[in-house]
This record gives C-alpha cells, sequence and structure tokens, in this order.
C-alpha cells in the first residue's frame, strides 16, 4: 500500500493497538476519545459553540450546535459521528463538526446518539432521525434557515446519515437537501468487493473489525442486516433520496462499498459526486488540520454543501 507518508505516524502508532475484540469495549471507547482529544481544536472561527439536550426517543438525547462565523441564519448540517455504532460521541469528531462549519458557512447539529451493544438497532438510527427532525422543526430558533437542511456523517455515522436520507424520503420529509456519506460502507458488509479482498487488514479497519462492529450493533444479525434502516444499500429502490457527496479512502475494506452505494443512488436517479482520496486510510479526516487530504476533503464537502444550500436558495 502506498499510503501518504504524512499518515505514517498514525499507522505507526496503530500497529501496536490491540485487535478491537480483545479488549474490554469501555478501554475501547476511552483510547479512541483520548486519541481524539490529544490534538488541540481545529483552529477556525466558529462564533458559538453550544450544547443543547432535547427529548429523544428513549430519554434525554445530547446535541452540540457549531453556528458559524460567517453569521445567521444559515443552512443546518445534521453531523452524525463515526465509531462503529460502538463508541464516540461529541468530542471525538469536533475537529469535522467545527472544518464543516467553517467550509460550508453552516450551522451544525452534532449528535450523540445511543451507542450499541447497550443500546442495539435501531436506537442509533432512531436518535439521529430525531434529531434532524428537531433541526428541522426548530431552524429558526437555533439560527438556521428553515427548509435549508442536510445530513453527514463520517463511517457509522455515514450509514446512520444514509438511513435518515431514505427515512426523510419515506416519511413525507423533512426536505434534504443533501446527505454527506463519508467513509460510510452503506450497509452490512457482503465481503465481494476488490477492496475487501486486497485490503483486509488495513490501517485503523479490518474487515474482522468490520463483522465485530456490526455484530454489536446488530442484536439479531441475519433478521436486521437487510433491514434498509440498517444497511441502506439494501432498500427495495432509492428514488427520490436525498442528493449525495460520498467520500472514500484508497486503502479501505469498505471503499467499494462505499462506492457501491453511490452508484445504486445514480442507477435510481439521484445526483452523486463521489471522491476517492488517494494514499488514504479509513479515518483520515479525523485528523483534520494535520493532513492536508484532511482538510482537502473538508474543502470539498463544504463547496458541495454551499452549491446544495444555493441551489434551494435559488
Amino acid at each position: 500500500m502506498n499510503i501518504s507518508p504524512q499518515l505514517k505516524p498514525f499507522v505507526d502508532a496503530a500497529a501496536h493497538f490491540p485487535k478491537v475484540d480483545s479488549i474490554p469495549l469501555a478501554d475501547l471507547r476511552k483510547a479512541v476519545r483520548d486519541a481524539s482529544l490529544a490534538f488541540p481544536p481545529l483552529a477556525v472561527p466558529i462564533a458559538k459553540i453550544e450544547d443543547r439536550v432535547i427529548a429523544g426517543p428513549a430519554g434525554d438525547l445530547r446535541l452540540r450546535l457549531y453556528t458559524p462565523a460567517s453569521g445567521t441564519p444559515a443552512p443546518v448540517l445534521v453531523y452524525f459521528h463515526g465509531g462503529g455504532f460502538v463508541m464516540g460521541d461529541l468530542d471525538t469528531q469536533d475537529m469535522i463538526c467545527r472544518g464543516l462549519c467553517h467550509a460550508a458557512g453552516c450551522l451544525v447539529v452534532s449528535v450523540d446518539y445511543r451507542l450499541a451493544p447497550e443500546h442495539p438497532f435501531p436506537a442509533g438510527p432512531d436518535d439521529c432521525w430525531a434529531a434532524t427532525c428537531w433541526a428541522a422543526d426548530h431552524a429558526e430558533e437555533i439560527g438556521g434557515i428553515p427548509g435549508r437542511l442536510a445530513v453527514a456523517g463520517d463511517s457509522a455515522g455515514a450509514v446512520l446519515a444514509a438511513s435518515v436520507a431514505l427515512r426523510a424520503r419515506d416519511e413525507g420529509g423533512p426536505q434534504l437537501d443533501g446527505q454527506v456519506l463519508i467513509y460510510g460502507s452503506g450497509g452490512y458488509p457482503r465481503g465481494e468487493t476488490a477492496s475487501w479482498r486486497d485490503y483486509p487488514v488495513a490501517p485503523f479497519i479490518s474487515t474482522e473489525d468490520t463483522f465485530f462492529y456490526w455484530h454489536q450493533y446488530l442484536s439479531q444479525v441475519e433478521a436486521q442486516r437487510d433491514n434498509p434502516l440498517a444497511s441502506p444499500n439494501r432498500a427495495e429502490s432509492h428514488v427520490g433520496a436525498a442528493p449525495a457527496f460520498i467520500a472514500t479512502a484508497e486503502f479501505d475494506p469498505t471503499r467499494d462499498d462505499a462506492e457501491g452505494y453511490g452508484l445504486l443512488l445514480v442507477a435510481a436517479g439521484v445526483p452523486v459526486t463521489t471522491r476517492r482520496y488517494v494514499g488514504m486510510v479509513h479515518g483520515f479526516v479525523s485528523w483534520l488540520g494535520v493532513i492536508d487530504a484532511a482538510q482537502t476533503a473538508v474543502d470539498d464537502v463544504g463547496g458541495w454543501l454551499r452549491q446544495q444550500f444555493s441551489a434551494k436558495a435559488g
């Protein structure tokens, strides 16, 4: 693998990390959180960051709102963090939320959805859906522009974003201007793609890791893996889904599944922009401020979102 030299320190460090299924989940969560917090906050202008608690499907649901320095009212982007459905929180993808807030000039609503296995499917998708509906209903109150709304996520969060996009279509809204899917697999792995075969033990994610995460997330794998809310790529139809921006990493076993989801959307007549970031690995956007390609990806997403929101305004 011709991995970018900028990634070498991270790849070398990851080589000493135990397999995700070999340590207690609490330790895995702490390690990922500590690694995320090891970097200072991304140095971009943000007008305000505010934590909120709303009523979720099963109790309190925590959100974090990022208001752009470019001012309000602004379009709204609801963001779902990655972490294999089992880890991550409002802090672990703070850098991505800051970056997108600045690059897209939008108000970002980050969602602290419930994690598996304590809260298996469909808890996560239900929380993400509730947060999206709340953001749509309260757009004016929080400084957003009513009717200008998109969803986004990285890794597992991208799967959740795709799920929300289908649910918005099927339940008559809220209408979405776009869905941003950053190295999200599209659903439960079939294990049939070239990237799955070529990179079974890629940095930061292996095929074994992927199955581990999904089997924590789905309490009844055989019965649930084809449910389109869990695996959007299993939906009977993708006609009418929101336009999509799909970002993938070259050396990622889930790459072809992610790009394959884009092809499903294209076949259904959905406008799709796909970018594959050469030399990159799963999770690279989390090193925003350190890795050049991470900034490129965020700028690409930001530019695309601005176009989507402007088209709606026009």
